[in-house]
Parts: C-alpha cells; sequence; structure tokens
C-alpha cells in the first residue's frame, strides 16, 4: 500500500498476506512503486528478508506510528500536538541514531522552556513511538528505555460547596443551563459526557453515560465514552426529578443541552458566554467545568463514599486515579482508625468489668 504523507513524501507500507511486515519512505511515488513491486516478488517466491528500516528518518516512522493509533478524538489530538515537539527536535534523525542522551536532552529541554506537563507528554510519544519500533524489528533496543518520565502535577481540585453550587445554578440564564449545572455538580460528568447526554439515558435510576463528544481540530466527533467504559451515574432525588421534567421536555433521541440553534455546546463557547458571568453574578470566583467535577467528587466524599464508589462515579479506570487527584478530600484515614479502635477498646473494657473480666472478646460480639 502507498500513501502520500504529509510532508510530500510517499510511504509503502508492505503486507504479506494480511500481516504488515516493514515499510519505507520515499521521495518519488515512482521509486516507491518500484520498492513495493520488488519487495512483493521476493515475498512471493519466499526469498524475502527484512529491509532495514533503520536508516530511515525518525519524522517518517513518527508519522507512521501515529496513522497506527486509535484512541478518542482527544486523546488523538493530544497525541498529535505532542508529536510535535517530538518531530521538531528529533525528526531529521535518522531513527537508529536516536539515542538516550539525545532523548534525554530533548525532555530537559521542553521541561525547562515550557513545562513539566508538557515534557511528560513528548516523552510519552517518543517512548510510544520506539517501543513500537523494536516490536516491529527496526531497532534492537528502546533507547527510552533509562529516561524517567518528568512526573505530570495533577491539578489541585477546587471544589464548590453545596451552597455555593445551587447558588451558581441560580445565576444561571435559562433552565436548561441551570439543571445542567446541577446535573454537573452532583454527576461529575465529564465536559464532553454532559453535552453528549440525551433525555433516553435518564431514568429512575439516574443516568447512563454512554457516549461523549471530543473537540479535534476545532469540530465535535461524537464517540464512545473515555476508556470506552460506559457507566450509570446516580443523582440526589431532587436534581433527578427535575432532570426528568426537563428530558420530558425534549424529544427522546435529542441532546438534553443545546444552543439556541440546537446544536452542542462547545466547552469554550459555554464557558465564556453561560458559566463565567454566572460565577460572577454569584460572587465565586473563576468556574470551569472541571471545577463542577471536583465538586461532585466532593460532594459524594462528604457524603461518606468510599473511594471505588467515587471512581465508578466519574468514570476513572481504576480507583488508583481517583485517589491520586481527590486524596485531600478523603477524612483523615488514621484519625478515624483511632476514634474506632479508641471505641472498640472501651466497649472490651467494659463488658470485661460487667462479666469478670474472664470471658473473650468474641463473646460481646
Amino acid at each position: 500500500m502507498i500513501e502520500k504523507l504529509p510532508s510530500g513524501k510517499w510511504r509503502v507500507r508492505l503486507y504479506a498476506g494480511s500481516d504488515y511486515v516493514a515499510s519505507r519512505t520515499f521521495a518519488l511515488k515512482r521509486d516507491a512503486r518500484d520498492w513495493e513491486t520488488r519487495q512483493n516478488l521476493l515475498i512471493k517466491s519466499g526469498s524475502w528478508s527484512h529491509p532495514d528500516d533503520a536508516s530511515m528518518l525518525y519524522r517518517d516512522w513518527l508519522d507512521e506510528w501515529l496513522a497506527m493509533q486509535g484512541g478518542a478524538g482527544k486523546t488523538r489530538s493530544k497525541r498529535k500536538w505532542a508529536a510535535g515537539y517530538a518531530r521538531d527536535a528529533l525528526g531529521r534523525l535518522p531513527l537508529s541514531a536516536v539515542s538516550p542522551s539525545r532523548v534525554k536532552k530533548t525532555v530537559a529541554a521542553i521541561r525547562d522552556e515550557k513545562s513539566r506537563d508538557t515534557a511528560y507528554q513528548v516523552l510519552v510519544v517518543i517512548r510510544g513511538s520506539m517501543r513500537a519500533a523494536v516490536d516491529e524489528g527496526l531497532l534492537p533496543r528502546d533507547p527510552t528505555a533509562t529516561v524517567k518520565l518528568p512526573k505530570a502535577r495533577p491539578n489541585e481540585p477546587r471544589p464548590l460547596s453545596h451552597v455555593e453550587l445551587w447558588r451558581l445554578s441560580e445565576m444561571m440564564s435559562t433552565e436548561a443551563d441551570r439543571i445542567m449545572i446541577l446535573t454537573m455538580g452532583y454527576s461529575g460528568l465529564r465536559w464532553g459526557e454532559i453535552s453528549a447526554l440525551r433525555p433516553d439515558q435518564v431514568s429512575e435510576r439516574g443516568l447512563r453515560v454512554t457516549h461523549a463528544y471530543s473537540e479535534v481540530d476545532g469540530k465535535l466527533i461524537l464517540g464512545d465514552v473515555k476508556d470506552h467504559e460506559a457507566r450509570s451515574v446516580p443523582l440526589p432525588t431532587r436534581v433527578r426529578d427535575e432532570l426528568l421534567v426537563w428530558a420530558d421536555k425534549r424529544s427522546r433521541r435529542d441532546l438534553l443541552f443545546v444552543t439556541s440553534r440546537e446544536t452542542p455546546y462547545y466547552n469554550g463557547n459555554w464557558t465564556r458566554s453561560k458559566l463565567r458571568p454566572a460565577a460572577a453574578r454569584a460572587g465565586l470566583p473563576k468556574v470551569t467545568p472541571h471545577n463542577l467535577r471536583d465538586t461532585a467528587a466532593s460532594l459524594a466524599i462528604d457524603a461518606g463514599a468510599s473511594v471505588m464508589a467515587v471512581s465508578r462515579m466519574l468514570g476513572h479506570e481504576n480507583a488508583s486515579t481517583t485517589l491520586t487527584h481527590y486524596a485531600s478530600l478523603f477524612p483523615d484515614t488514621f484519625e478515624g482508625l483511632i476514634t474506632r479502635l479508641d471505641s472498640a477498646i472501651e466497649a472490651t473494657l467494659s463488658f470485661k468489668d460487667e462479666n469478670g473480666g474472664e470471658r473473650r472478646q468474641e463473646k460481646a460480639n
């Protein structure tokens, strides 16, 4: 298969039956076609061996690797953004010349010039592409194996209280926006999930979250939720009932929350035109849709929800993600532990005093 790359060059992806076996990039299409023909003849004759593709430029392999990656639209967009830095720094090198020291210098420079988070994302891309090159037999080893990933700094949660959330909702300009704020503040839905929510996903049990919008190159793309894990999310009775009333006003297959033109909201437009003015009227500092996600987690934790329950509500892939981001919101574990142990000891001593101190604790239970 021959395809034209964004650089203007021509890449041949060679297959043996349905299995991908090699690739090579050429400046001219006729050269690409001639090489493909020769390789196919060798495959058919049984005398084919893997060409030395380590001499290809890193930028050409990076383009090929990117084309093979999946993920939601937002994930692909973020990967493409990070790959731009990798291409600028390493793109002109042959794939075999990308050394551990060169990768370390690249990551350090991006960390110093941009941020630690940017360096983290760029190294993820470089590491992914290099590991794939090793898997394909293009390189003998992964040059990023000894390069440490700079830890991405998590954003500190900035949740609202119950009072602040309801005050904010009352300052929204329309009924739909008021209900949307409450739904986000108690469900923890991501922006792409709330903007893709339909009436038939609302029931007496709460919400069934199955799809989400991603903004890719300025366009909204509807796809599965993150990690492709549909989930059910409960809502407080008052909020659920108001949402059900609103859902009954919409056609069952329409979106629940839309612009005046019946089109999906863009995060930036809604935040700028709806959320920020309402927050100012409510006397609140800068509020973003993600703050409402933090709010849902915080209010659930205050109500006694476990890490696992909050993780399922938010749609995290595993509970460690929830604990990492929201650890500061959970009660002091040791303080609660000591309180429970003190109570158990007092109950034990009281029981022993009342019964001559001879019976075992299990009898008290």
